[in-house]
Protein backbone atom coordinates (compact mmCIF):
# COMPACT_ATOMS: atom_id res chain seq x y z
CA UNK A 1 0.00 0.00 0.00
CA UNK A 2 2.87 2.42 1.03
CA UNK A 3 4.70 1.95 -2.54
CA UNK A 4 1.03 2.55 -4.41
CA UNK A 5 -0.18 5.69 -2.35
CA UNK A 6 3.36 7.15 -2.31
CA UNK A 7 3.94 6.75 -6.40
CA UNK A 8 1.42 9.34 -7.85
CA UNK A 9 2.13 11.84 -4.80
CA UNK A 10 5.39 11.44 -6.24
CA UNK A 11 4.44 11.90 -9.89
CA UNK A 12 1.55 15.05 -9.04
CA UNK A 13 4.52 16.94 -7.06
CA UNK A 14 6.76 17.02 -9.96
CA UNK A 15 4.03 17.75 -12.06
CA UNK A 16 3.24 20.64 -9.62
CA UNK A 17 6.86 21.62 -9.08
CA UNK A 18 7.70 21.70 -13.19
CA UNK A 19 4.15 23.84 -13.22
CA UNK A 20 5.64 26.15 -10.45
CA UNK A 21 8.95 26.60 -12.59
CA UNK A 22 6.99 27.68 -15.41
CA UNK A 23 5.20 29.93 -13.81
CA UNK A 24 8.05 31.07 -11.97
CA UNK A 25 9.18 31.90 -15.53
CA UNK A 26 6.54 33.10 -17.12
CA UNK A 27 6.38 35.89 -14.14
CA UNK A 28 10.01 36.86 -14.45
CA UNK A 29 9.57 37.33 -18.31
CA UNK A 30 6.72 39.49 -18.29
CA UNK A 31 8.77 41.50 -15.21
CA UNK A 32 11.60 41.81 -17.71
CA UNK A 33 8.82 42.55 -20.88
CA UNK A 34 7.40 45.27 -18.62
CA UNK A 35 10.94 46.86 -18.20
CA UNK A 36 11.90 46.82 -21.20
CA UNK A 37 8.56 48.64 -23.11
CA UNK A 38 8.84 51.35 -19.80
CA UNK A 39 12.19 52.14 -20.73
CA UNK A 40 11.46 51.92 -24.66
CA UNK A 41 9.26 54.93 -24.19
CA UNK A 42 11.66 56.80 -21.71
CA UNK A 43 14.57 56.50 -24.25
CA UNK A 44 12.43 57.81 -27.16
CA UNK A 45 10.55 60.40 -25.71
CA UNK A 46 12.30 61.21 -22.31
CA UNK A 47 16.19 60.22 -22.64
CA UNK A 48 16.14 60.95 -26.23
CA UNK A 49 18.13 57.86 -26.32
CA UNK A 50 18.26 56.37 -30.03
CA UNK A 51 20.55 53.18 -29.25
CA UNK A 52 18.47 52.53 -26.19
CA UNK A 53 15.33 53.01 -27.76
CA UNK A 54 16.64 50.74 -30.55
CA UNK A 55 18.10 47.74 -28.40
CA UNK A 56 14.72 48.23 -26.37
CA UNK A 57 12.83 47.00 -29.35
CA UNK A 58 15.46 44.28 -29.68
CA UNK A 59 14.42 43.30 -25.72
CA UNK A 60 10.59 42.87 -26.44
CA UNK A 61 11.30 40.97 -29.57
CA UNK A 62 13.60 38.54 -27.44
CA UNK A 63 10.64 38.20 -25.07
CA UNK A 64 8.27 37.41 -27.87
CA UNK A 65 10.53 34.91 -29.03
CA UNK A 66 11.16 33.53 -25.60
CA UNK A 67 7.46 33.26 -24.87
CA UNK A 68 6.58 31.18 -28.08
CA UNK A 69 9.70 28.86 -26.78
CA UNK A 70 7.86 28.50 -23.75
CA UNK A 71 4.22 27.35 -25.36
CA UNK A 72 6.56 25.05 -27.36
CA UNK A 73 7.70 23.06 -24.45
CA UNK A 74 11.14 23.47 -25.19
CA UNK A 75 13.24 22.44 -22.02
CA UNK A 76 13.94 25.49 -19.33
CA UNK A 77 17.94 25.31 -19.84
CA UNK A 78 17.97 26.27 -23.68
CA UNK A 79 15.34 28.93 -22.49
CA UNK A 80 17.32 30.03 -19.65
CA UNK A 81 20.40 30.20 -22.42
CA UNK A 82 18.97 31.84 -24.89
CA UNK A 83 17.73 34.15 -22.41
CA UNK A 84 21.33 35.59 -20.99
CA UNK A 85 22.83 35.23 -24.80
CA UNK A 86 20.03 37.54 -26.48
CA UNK A 87 20.20 39.85 -23.02
CA UNK A 88 23.33 40.03 -22.81
CA UNK A 89 24.22 41.07 -26.29
CA UNK A 90 21.53 43.91 -25.93
CA UNK A 91 22.83 45.08 -22.33
CA UNK A 92 26.75 45.07 -24.14
CA UNK A 93 25.57 47.53 -27.02
CA UNK A 94 23.45 49.93 -24.57
CA UNK A 95 26.81 50.13 -22.13
CA UNK A 96 29.22 50.81 -25.03
CA UNK A 97 27.32 53.44 -26.19
CA UNK A 98 26.22 55.15 -22.92
CA UNK A 99 29.32 55.68 -21.31
CA UNK A 100 31.35 51.77 -21.05
CA UNK A 101 32.21 50.91 -17.39
CA UNK A 102 30.18 53.98 -16.28
CA UNK A 103 26.92 53.18 -17.95
CA UNK A 104 24.31 52.20 -15.58
CA UNK A 105 23.18 50.00 -17.35
CA UNK A 106 26.59 47.63 -16.15
CA UNK A 107 24.13 46.80 -12.58
CA UNK A 108 21.79 44.66 -15.25
CA UNK A 109 24.88 42.41 -16.41
CA UNK A 110 24.42 40.92 -12.76
CA UNK A 111 20.48 39.98 -14.49
CA UNK A 112 22.40 37.38 -17.11
CA UNK A 113 24.18 35.24 -14.59
CA UNK A 114 20.86 35.14 -12.09
CA UNK A 115 18.61 34.29 -15.27
CA UNK A 116 21.02 31.77 -16.10
CA UNK A 117 21.46 30.18 -12.70
CA UNK A 118 17.37 30.16 -11.98
CA UNK A 119 16.37 29.27 -15.94
CA UNK A 120 18.86 27.22 -17.09
CA UNK A 121 20.94 24.95 -14.56
CA UNK A 122 24.28 25.53 -12.47
CA UNK A 123 26.66 24.92 -14.98
CA UNK A 124 24.68 27.65 -17.28
CA UNK A 125 25.22 30.13 -14.25
CA UNK A 126 28.99 29.44 -14.22
CA UNK A 127 29.56 29.48 -18.05
CA UNK A 128 27.38 32.78 -18.02
CA UNK A 129 29.49 34.53 -15.49
CA UNK A 130 32.47 33.67 -16.93
CA UNK A 131 31.46 35.22 -20.42
CA UNK A 132 29.58 38.26 -18.59
CA UNK A 133 32.56 38.98 -16.81
CA UNK A 134 34.59 39.02 -19.95
CA UNK A 135 32.31 41.38 -21.60
CA UNK A 136 33.29 43.68 -18.38
CA UNK A 137 36.52 43.09 -18.81
CA UNK A 138 36.60 43.79 -22.64
CA UNK A 139 34.33 47.45 -21.57
CA UNK A 140 36.91 48.47 -19.29
CA UNK A 141 39.67 47.67 -21.02
CA UNK A 142 37.84 49.26 -23.87
CA UNK A 143 36.97 52.66 -21.77
CA UNK A 144 40.85 52.95 -19.91
CA UNK A 145 42.04 52.82 -23.32
CA UNK A 146 39.51 55.41 -24.80
CA UNK A 147 38.49 53.72 -27.83
CA UNK A 148 34.82 53.09 -26.93
CA UNK A 149 32.15 54.72 -29.63
CA UNK A 150 31.07 57.85 -28.79
CA UNK A 151 28.47 58.00 -25.91
CA UNK A 152 25.01 58.90 -27.12
CA UNK A 153 23.46 59.32 -23.85
CA UNK A 154 22.26 63.32 -23.67
CA UNK A 155 24.34 64.58 -20.65
CA UNK A 156 21.78 66.13 -19.04
CA UNK A 157 19.71 63.20 -19.08
CA UNK A 158 22.28 60.91 -17.63
CA UNK A 159 21.09 61.19 -13.44
CA UNK A 160 17.82 60.24 -14.72
CA UNK A 161 18.74 57.22 -16.45
CA UNK A 162 20.89 56.11 -14.20
CA UNK A 163 17.97 56.30 -12.12
CA UNK A 164 16.13 54.46 -14.21
CA UNK A 165 17.99 51.55 -14.76
CA UNK A 166 19.01 51.11 -10.77
CA UNK A 167 14.68 51.37 -9.80
CA UNK A 168 14.18 49.02 -13.03
CA UNK A 169 16.83 46.66 -11.43
CA UNK A 170 14.96 46.58 -7.97
CA UNK A 171 11.66 46.38 -9.70
CA UNK A 172 13.08 43.42 -10.88
CA UNK A 173 14.77 41.59 -8.26
CA UNK A 174 11.62 42.28 -6.27
CA UNK A 175 9.41 40.67 -8.13
CA UNK A 176 11.40 37.55 -8.64
CA UNK A 177 11.88 37.47 -5.15
CA UNK A 178 7.89 37.19 -3.96
CA UNK A 179 7.73 35.13 -6.94
CA UNK A 180 10.74 32.79 -5.82
CA UNK A 181 9.44 32.87 -1.63
CA UNK A 182 5.57 31.88 -3.08
CA UNK A 183 7.14 29.09 -5.01
CA UNK A 184 8.77 27.96 -1.98
CA UNK A 185 6.41 28.54 0.85
CA UNK A 186 3.90 26.38 -1.56
CA UNK A 187 6.29 23.48 -1.51
CA UNK A 188 6.54 23.48 1.97
CA UNK A 189 2.94 23.55 2.28
CA UNK A 190 3.17 20.65 0.09
CA UNK A 191 5.75 18.91 1.69
CA UNK A 192 4.17 19.41 5.30
CA UNK A 193 0.40 17.63 3.91
CA UNK A 194 2.27 14.64 2.49
CA UNK A 195 4.58 14.53 5.97
CA UNK A 196 0.81 14.26 7.38
CA UNK A 197 0.07 11.76 4.85
CA UNK A 198 2.94 9.47 5.28
CA UNK A 199 2.40 9.67 9.12
CA UNK A 200 -1.46 8.91 8.74
CA UNK A 201 0.10 5.76 7.01
CA UNK A 202 2.43 4.46 9.60
CA UNK A 203 0.60 3.02 11.66
CA UNK A 204 -0.91 1.18 8.55
CA UNK A 205 2.26 0.38 7.01
CA UNK A 206 3.44 -1.30 10.56
CA UNK A 207 0.60 -3.32 10.64
CA UNK A 208 1.50 -4.68 7.08
CA UNK A 209 4.87 -5.07 8.48
CA UNK A 210 3.99 -7.24 11.24
CA UNK A 211 2.18 -9.24 8.88
CA UNK A 212 4.46 -9.92 6.33
CA UNK A 213 7.28 -10.81 8.99
CA UNK A 214 4.26 -13.85 10.14
CA UNK A 215 4.56 -14.54 6.37
CA UNK A 216 8.06 -14.59 5.65
CA UNK A 217 8.62 -16.89 8.88
CA UNK A 218 5.71 -19.22 7.08
CA UNK A 219 7.47 -18.96 4.27
CA UNK A 220 10.60 -20.28 5.48
CA UNK A 221 9.55 -22.82 7.01
CA UNK A 222 8.09 -23.92 3.57
CA UNK A 223 10.93 -23.10 1.74
CA UNK A 224 12.87 -25.45 4.05
CA UNK A 225 10.76 -28.32 3.04
CA UNK A 226 10.84 -27.46 -0.58
CA UNK A 227 14.70 -27.60 -0.35
CA UNK A 228 14.66 -30.69 1.53
CA UNK A 229 12.50 -32.49 -1.04
CA UNK A 230 14.78 -30.32 -4.01
CA UNK A 231 17.30 -32.24 -2.74
CA UNK A 232 15.72 -35.48 -2.78
CA UNK A 233 14.59 -35.41 -6.00
CA UNK A 234 18.09 -33.52 -7.29
CA UNK A 235 19.52 -36.72 -5.60
CA UNK A 236 17.25 -39.09 -7.21
CA UNK A 237 17.44 -37.37 -10.92
CA UNK A 238 21.75 -37.78 -10.25
CA UNK A 239 21.48 -41.06 -9.60
CA UNK A 240 19.42 -41.66 -12.55
CA UNK A 241 21.69 -39.82 -14.65
CA UNK A 242 24.59 -42.40 -13.64
CA UNK A 243 22.48 -44.74 -14.60
CA UNK A 244 21.23 -44.03 -17.92
CA UNK A 245 25.32 -43.24 -18.72
CA UNK A 246 26.04 -46.88 -17.04
CA UNK A 247 23.66 -48.14 -19.95
CA UNK A 248 26.08 -46.67 -22.83
CA UNK A 249 28.92 -48.10 -23.69
CA UNK A 250 32.21 -45.97 -22.78
CA UNK A 251 33.86 -43.47 -25.38
CA UNK A 252 37.14 -45.85 -24.46
CA UNK A 253 35.15 -48.82 -25.70
CA UNK A 254 34.06 -47.17 -29.35
CA UNK A 255 37.85 -46.89 -29.40
CA UNK A 256 38.79 -50.20 -29.16
CA UNK A 257 36.28 -51.74 -31.63
CA UNK A 258 36.82 -49.06 -34.49
CA UNK A 259 40.27 -47.05 -35.53
CA UNK A 260 39.30 -43.97 -33.46
CA UNK A 261 36.16 -42.60 -32.09
CA UNK A 262 34.07 -40.06 -30.06
CA UNK A 263 31.16 -39.15 -28.32
CA UNK A 264 29.65 -35.73 -27.74
CA UNK A 265 26.94 -35.95 -25.26
CA UNK A 266 25.55 -32.77 -23.81
CA UNK A 267 22.13 -33.26 -22.25
CA UNK A 268 19.68 -30.76 -21.83
CA UNK A 269 18.86 -31.23 -18.36
CA UNK A 270 20.96 -33.32 -16.31
CA UNK A 271 19.61 -36.50 -17.83
CA UNK A 272 18.35 -36.41 -21.46
CA UNK A 273 16.49 -37.76 -24.66
CA UNK A 274 19.53 -39.05 -26.44
CA UNK A 275 21.83 -41.87 -25.88
CA UNK A 276 23.83 -44.46 -28.19
CA UNK A 277 24.07 -48.19 -28.17
CA UNK A 278 26.99 -50.10 -29.34
CA UNK A 279 27.23 -53.98 -29.94
CA UNK A 280 30.19 -56.07 -31.34
CA UNK A 281 28.56 -59.17 -32.74
CA UNK A 282 32.05 -60.88 -33.44
CA UNK A 283 33.97 -61.84 -37.14
CA UNK A 284 34.37 -57.84 -37.51
CA UNK A 285 30.50 -56.82 -37.04
CA UNK A 286 29.59 -53.95 -35.03
CA UNK A 287 26.35 -52.47 -34.92
CA UNK A 288 26.03 -48.64 -33.85
CA UNK A 289 22.98 -46.68 -33.30
CA UNK A 290 22.09 -42.86 -32.59
CA UNK A 291 18.76 -42.31 -30.74
CA UNK A 292 17.04 -39.22 -30.26
CA UNK A 293 13.89 -40.17 -28.15
CA UNK A 294 10.99 -37.78 -27.45
CA UNK A 295 11.21 -34.74 -25.28
CA UNK A 296 14.09 -34.37 -22.66
CA UNK A 297 14.78 -34.52 -19.00
CA UNK A 298 13.19 -37.19 -17.24
CA UNK A 299 10.62 -38.27 -20.14
CA UNK A 300 12.94 -38.56 -22.50
CA UNK A 301 15.20 -41.12 -20.23
CA UNK A 302 12.84 -43.49 -19.50
CA UNK A 303 12.17 -43.96 -23.39
CA UNK A 304 16.08 -44.17 -23.48
CA UNK A 305 16.03 -47.17 -21.00
CA UNK A 306 13.61 -48.50 -22.59
CA UNK A 307 14.23 -48.49 -26.47
CA UNK A 308 17.99 -49.51 -25.09
CA UNK A 309 16.07 -52.91 -22.84
CA UNK A 310 14.54 -53.20 -26.87
CA UNK A 311 17.82 -53.52 -28.66
CA UNK A 312 19.71 -55.53 -26.35
CA UNK A 313 17.18 -58.00 -26.79
CA UNK A 314 17.17 -57.79 -30.20
CA UNK A 315 21.17 -58.26 -30.19
CA UNK A 316 21.82 -60.69 -27.56
CA UNK A 317 19.03 -63.25 -27.35
CA UNK A 318 17.73 -63.00 -31.38
CA UNK A 319 21.14 -62.26 -32.53
CA UNK A 320 19.56 -59.54 -34.95
CA UNK A 321 22.57 -57.16 -36.17
CA UNK A 322 20.35 -56.21 -39.71
CA UNK A 323 19.67 -52.03 -39.24
CA UNK A 324 16.28 -52.28 -40.85
CA UNK A 325 15.07 -54.95 -39.08
CA UNK A 326 16.62 -53.52 -35.73
CA UNK A 327 14.35 -50.30 -36.67
CA UNK A 328 11.37 -52.68 -37.17
CA UNK A 329 11.67 -54.51 -34.06
CA UNK A 330 12.00 -51.70 -31.88
CA UNK A 331 9.12 -49.38 -33.42
CA UNK A 332 6.62 -52.89 -33.00
CA UNK A 333 7.58 -53.24 -29.43
CA UNK A 334 7.44 -49.48 -28.69
CA UNK A 335 3.88 -49.36 -29.97
CA UNK A 336 3.28 -52.50 -28.22
CA UNK A 337 4.58 -50.96 -24.51
CA UNK A 338 3.04 -47.33 -24.64
CA UNK A 339 -0.55 -48.68 -26.33
CA UNK A 340 -1.65 -49.32 -23.39
CA UNK A 341 -2.21 -46.06 -21.85
CA UNK A 342 -5.64 -44.09 -22.32
CA UNK A 343 -6.19 -42.17 -25.33
CA UNK A 344 -5.11 -38.33 -26.19
CA UNK A 345 -1.45 -39.27 -24.87
CA UNK A 346 1.16 -37.79 -26.61
CA UNK A 347 2.61 -39.84 -28.90
CA UNK A 348 6.06 -41.35 -27.66
CA UNK A 349 8.62 -42.16 -30.21
CA UNK A 350 12.12 -41.58 -31.05
CA UNK A 351 14.45 -40.71 -34.43
CA UNK A 352 17.31 -43.23 -35.20
CA UNK A 353 20.12 -43.94 -37.24
CA UNK A 354 21.94 -47.46 -36.98
CA UNK A 355 24.67 -48.74 -38.76
CA UNK A 356 25.69 -52.08 -39.19
CA UNK A 357 29.97 -52.35 -39.57
CA UNK A 358 31.43 -55.52 -41.63
CA UNK A 359 35.12 -55.21 -41.54
CA UNK A 360 35.45 -58.60 -43.31
CA UNK A 361 33.87 -57.17 -45.99
CA UNK A 362 34.46 -53.53 -45.40
CA UNK A 363 31.03 -52.98 -46.17
CA UNK A 364 28.74 -50.78 -44.20
CA UNK A 365 24.81 -51.21 -44.00
CA UNK A 366 22.46 -47.91 -42.45
CA UNK A 367 18.86 -47.39 -42.00
CA UNK A 368 17.71 -44.66 -40.27
CA UNK A 369 14.07 -43.19 -38.91
CA UNK A 370 14.41 -39.20 -39.87
CA UNK A 371 17.98 -39.24 -39.24
CA UNK A 372 21.36 -38.55 -41.80
CA UNK A 373 24.55 -40.48 -42.03
CA UNK A 374 27.24 -38.37 -42.40
CA UNK A 375 30.06 -40.01 -44.50
CA UNK A 376 33.80 -38.41 -45.05
CA UNK A 377 35.74 -40.08 -47.41
CA UNK A 378 38.91 -38.53 -49.41
CA UNK A 379 37.78 -34.88 -47.93
CA UNK A 380 34.09 -35.41 -49.86
CA UNK A 381 31.16 -35.51 -47.38
CA UNK A 382 28.18 -37.90 -48.16
CA UNK A 383 25.15 -37.65 -46.99
CA UNK A 384 22.93 -41.36 -46.75
CA UNK A 385 19.24 -39.85 -45.46
CA UNK A 386 17.23 -42.41 -43.46
CA UNK A 387 13.17 -42.50 -43.77
CA UNK A 388 10.47 -40.18 -42.95
CA UNK A 389 9.17 -42.00 -40.38
CA UNK A 390 9.72 -42.06 -36.85
CA UNK A 391 10.19 -45.03 -34.67
CA UNK A 392 7.29 -45.42 -32.25
CA UNK A 393 3.87 -43.32 -32.43
CA UNK A 394 1.04 -44.66 -33.29
CA UNK A 395 -0.82 -41.62 -35.90
CA UNK A 396 1.20 -43.18 -38.28
CA UNK A 397 0.52 -46.76 -40.03
CA UNK A 398 2.34 -48.97 -42.76
CA UNK A 399 5.98 -47.39 -42.07
CA UNK A 400 8.50 -48.31 -44.38
CA UNK A 401 11.82 -48.34 -43.54
CA UNK A 402 14.65 -49.16 -46.49
CA UNK A 403 18.95 -50.42 -45.95
CA UNK A 404 21.16 -48.87 -47.43
CA UNK A 405 24.93 -50.30 -48.57
CA UNK A 406 27.86 -48.84 -49.39
CA UNK A 407 31.80 -50.15 -49.30
CA UNK A 408 34.15 -48.35 -47.14
CA UNK A 409 37.71 -47.29 -47.89
CA UNK A 410 40.02 -47.09 -44.38
CA UNK A 411 40.02 -43.82 -42.70
CA UNK A 412 36.81 -43.16 -43.95
CA UNK A 413 34.85 -40.90 -41.01
CA UNK A 414 30.99 -41.80 -40.18
CA UNK A 415 28.90 -39.21 -37.78
CA UNK A 416 25.66 -40.50 -36.07
CA UNK A 417 24.40 -37.65 -34.29
CA UNK A 418 20.43 -36.17 -32.90
CA UNK A 419 18.87 -33.08 -34.12
CA UNK A 420 20.03 -30.89 -30.76
CA UNK A 421 23.37 -29.96 -32.27
CA UNK A 422 21.73 -28.11 -35.78
CA UNK A 423 18.62 -26.90 -33.83
CA UNK A 424 20.40 -24.49 -31.29
CA UNK A 425 19.58 -21.47 -31.28
CA UNK A 426 22.02 -18.49 -30.91
CA UNK A 427 24.72 -16.41 -33.05
CA UNK A 428 23.95 -12.50 -33.59
CA UNK A 429 20.51 -13.08 -35.24
CA UNK A 430 19.82 -15.93 -32.29
CA UNK A 431 18.98 -18.08 -35.07
CA UNK A 432 19.41 -21.95 -35.43
CA UNK A 433 23.02 -23.68 -36.02
CA UNK A 434 21.18 -25.60 -38.93
CA UNK A 435 22.23 -28.56 -40.85
CA UNK A 436 24.46 -26.33 -43.99
CA UNK A 437 26.37 -24.60 -41.01
CA UNK A 438 27.10 -28.32 -38.86
CA UNK A 439 28.16 -30.29 -42.34
CA UNK A 440 31.04 -27.05 -42.74
CA UNK A 441 31.90 -27.79 -39.34
CA UNK A 442 32.22 -31.50 -39.91
CA UNK A 443 34.55 -31.25 -43.30
CA UNK A 444 36.39 -28.74 -42.03
CA UNK A 445 37.61 -30.43 -38.74
CA UNK A 446 38.11 -33.59 -40.83
CA UNK A 447 41.63 -33.66 -41.44
CA UNK A 448 41.71 -33.50 -37.19
CA UNK A 449 42.34 -36.06 -34.97
CA UNK A 450 38.55 -37.18 -33.79
CA UNK A 451 39.58 -36.01 -29.72
CA UNK A 452 40.22 -32.64 -31.37
CA UNK A 453 37.28 -32.78 -33.51
CA UNK A 454 35.29 -33.18 -30.67
CA UNK A 455 36.85 -30.66 -28.77
CA UNK A 456 36.10 -28.17 -32.14
CA UNK A 457 32.60 -29.33 -32.02
CA UNK A 458 32.24 -28.13 -28.12
CA UNK A 459 34.36 -24.94 -29.05
CA UNK A 460 31.39 -23.73 -31.49
CA UNK A 461 28.42 -25.10 -30.10
CA UNK A 462 29.32 -22.73 -27.05
CA UNK A 463 30.26 -20.22 -28.96
CA UNK A 464 26.86 -20.38 -30.99
CA UNK A 465 24.50 -20.51 -28.00
CA UNK A 466 26.63 -17.75 -26.12
CA UNK A 467 24.65 -16.74 -23.10
CA UNK A 468 21.47 -18.23 -24.07
CA UNK A 469 19.46 -21.38 -22.91
CA UNK A 470 20.59 -24.97 -24.35
CA UNK A 471 17.45 -25.39 -26.73
CA UNK A 472 17.92 -29.83 -26.48
CA UNK A 473 19.69 -32.61 -25.79
CA UNK A 474 22.76 -32.76 -27.80
CA UNK A 475 24.18 -36.20 -29.37
CA UNK A 476 27.30 -36.40 -31.45
CA UNK A 477 28.75 -39.78 -32.23
CA UNK A 478 32.43 -40.17 -34.99
CA UNK A 479 33.84 -42.81 -35.62
CA UNK A 480 37.13 -43.73 -37.70
CA UNK A 481 37.18 -46.44 -39.90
Amino acid sequence: MNENVLQPTAFTSLQESAQDKIRFLKISLITTLFISIVYYFLSKYVMLFQVGELVCLYFIAVHFILFILLKLKVQFYIIGNAFSFLILSGLSVIALYSGGIKAPVIAWFLCVIVSAFWYANRLSGIIWFVITALVVFFIFIADSLDILPENLMPEDAYSFYAGVMVMGIMFYYFVVIITYENWKRRALIKMNAQHQELLSNHEELYQQTEEIIAQRELLDERSKSLVEANNKLSGSIQYASRIQESIMSKEEELKKYFSDAFVYWKPKDIVGGDFYWMCDYGNGVKVLACIDCTGHGVPGSFLTIMANDILNEAAHYLKMSDPRHLIIFLDQNIQRLTSKREKGYVEDGMDISIIRVNEQEKEVEFAGAKQILYRISEGELLEYKGDKFSVGGHAIQNKRFVKQSFEYQKGDLLYLQSDGFQDQFGGKKDKKYLRKRYKSSLINQSHLALRNQKEELDKAFHLWKGEGKQTDDVLVVGIKL
